[in-house]
């Protein structure tokens, strides 16, 4: 049985993070309606969704909420998907279903924001918007064409010149780009802390500490098994996203967990005034992403990945370094203090995939590093699957596990893409 290490909190939003939340380990035998497997943004939406639905929900998280991707990303919260605009979409998946799904997306932000607001969520929360600064004329084009699609949607977005996403961002040079009004940012970690106990405090039972180690049917229910303790339920809703194991056979190879470093800097203070005045979120169109956001205390939070992960600490930080002065060249002193990394669910495809085994498993898998907002309306979804609503009422079509071929290759061999994809930066696509 494989599980993945249980790694601590972001260093920086467990410092920044005015939220508390823990939970005890699940001992003994326990009964639900529904299980959900995973503690961040996916399974703690699934378990409220559900818990608003009227089922009985127990979740159970390896290590603490928060502690894998949810609680370790750059923050942004992008109700929109990495490479795919709504024409895509519909096109992929047909006009009823391509439909349902980009309500969903457009709602999602929207969905995390109320959640915030309703149960009083400290986290830092800032809706000022997400720019994509693109850093080619040939992106610039294509960002253009997004930008209108979802203006015809009714949504608040804006094509930038290169002199706006300067005014934006306060340095670089892009060609141009665009702006969504629904974006924003926060501290993910205190988020998902708040949400929890928000969750516990209305009946949800979340159990810290407490890996889901088998699961088996029993009649019509099935039990899942942890170290100390079981659960009995009628359905299972896994949410582990790059940190699924192989407790549902096949579905860990449908992805690609990719490893994401995050660094953030000193407090830039006066100097950094001029660096994204407007405190949005960025991130660009490079296939080896740039991105920048800044915290409640004026620190810059940016990152990257790399193609050979060792001394990584030390040999992204020259790139940060880089990177951060190239961008900003006024901004001439700052320290990088704090650094982590966390884990992103990649698909071949770039997609969320929806799953369901017909026998009480469901799971939806692939934030390929949109999984904040996407997680948020996710939730409703996987509601839905769970309460066997029609499939054609759904807001993502259920598909069958299709494992990546060589998968075990692709997965040790992924990273070694990145010179690849910043050569493709390099050229006019």
């Amino acid at each position: 049985m494989t599980v993945w290490p249980v790694t601590p909190p972001s260093p920086l939003y467990e410092v920044l993070s005015r939220e508390v939340f823990t939970a005890l380990p699940l001992m003994g035998t326990d009964s639900a309606d529904v299980v959900v497997i995973g503690g961040g943004v996916a399974g703690l939406s699934a378990a409220w969704h559900l818990h608003e639905a009227g089922q009985n929900v127990a979740l159970l998280e390896a290590g603490t909420v928060g502690c894998g991707a949810s609680g370790r990303n750059n923050g942004q919260i992008i109700p929109t998907l990495t490479r795919h605009d709504p024409m895509a979409i519909k096109a992929i998946w047909g006009e009823e279903t391509g439909e349902h799904f980009l309500l969903m997306l457009e709602k999602s932000a929207d969905l995390l924001y109320d959640v915030v607001n309703r149960y009083n969520i400290d986290c830092d929360l800032v809706q000022r918007g997400w720019f994509q600064p693109a850093h080619s004329p040939g992106r610039v084009r294509a960002v253009a064409l997004r930008a209108e699609q979802w203006q015809r949607r009714g949504v608040d977005a804006a094509v930038l010149s290169r002199q706006d996403v300067l005014q934006h961002l306060g340095g670089g040079d892009y060609a141009g780009g665009w702006w969504h009004s629904r974006g924003g940012h926060f501290n993910p970690l205190a988020f998902v802390r708040g949400f929890a106990r928000n969750l516990v405090e209305t009946g949800v039972r979340i159990y810290e500490h407490s890996p889901a180690l088998t699961f088996q049917r029993y009649g019509k229910n099935w039990i899942v098994h942890s170290k100390n303790g079981k659960i009995v339920c009628k359905k299972i809703v896994c949410t582990t996203g790059a940190y699924t194991s192989s407790l549902w056979k096949g579905l860990s190879k449908t992805i690609v967990p990719v490893t994401s470093y995050q660094f953030s800097t000193s407090s830039l203070g006066s100097s950094g005034a001029d660096i994204l005045p407007y405190n949005e979120a960025c991130s660009d169109t490079r296939n080896d992403l740039r991105y920048f956001r800044k915290d409640r205390e004026g620190r810059l939070i940016t990152g990257g990945a790399l193609a050979i992960q060792a001394l990584a600490h030390k040999r992204l930080g020259r790139k940060v370094r880089g990177l951060i002065a190239k961008t900003f060249p006024r901004l001439t002193t700052f320290d990088l203090s704090y650094f982590w990394e966390g884990r992103i669910a990649m698909t071949p495809d770039r997609l969320p995939h929806l799953h369901s085994s017909g026998d009480g498993l469901v799971a939806w898998i692939g934030c390929n590093g949109r999984g904040l907002a996407l997680s948020m309306g996710m939730g409703a979804v996987v509601r839905d699957v769970v309460l066997e609503k029609k499939s054609t009422e759904l807001a993502l079509p259920l598909t069958p596990l299709s494992p990546i071929h060589l998968h075990g290759v692709i997965r040790r061999s992924a990273r070694m893409l990145m010179p690849y994809y910043r050569c493709r930066d390099k050229m006019e696509v």
